[in-house]
């Protein structure tokens, strides 16, 4: 089963009180079975906050509709933000 969760450009996700946070505590972590309840609660940060800079990533969810973080999305939690990325407007 895929659910949608939120996360910034810099890895961090969005937890069930709606606010970021860097941990991967999947039972805190804000998700949704349905792509466009992620992107409405997107659309209402982003009107909140006009330089965030966050998308909707799909993950798998298990038995209890948990998301299940990949090595990746934990791995890219603990490490330190990429500088070599362009200053694209």
């Amino acid at each position: 089963m895929k659910i949608y969760i939120l996360q910034t450009q810099d890895q961090r996700s969005l937890n069930k009180d709606l606010e970021w946070s860097s941990e991967a505590d999947r039972n805190v972590v804000f998700c949704s079975p349905y792509r466009d309840i992620a992107l409405n609660q997107l659309i209402e940060l982003n009107a909140k906050d006009i330089d965030l800079r966050a998308s909707i990533v799909e993950c798998e969810a298990d038995a209890k509709g948990r998301p299940v973080l990949t090595a990746d999305l934990q791995a890219s939690n603990e490490s330190p933000p990429n500088s070599s990325q362009s200053d694209a407007a």
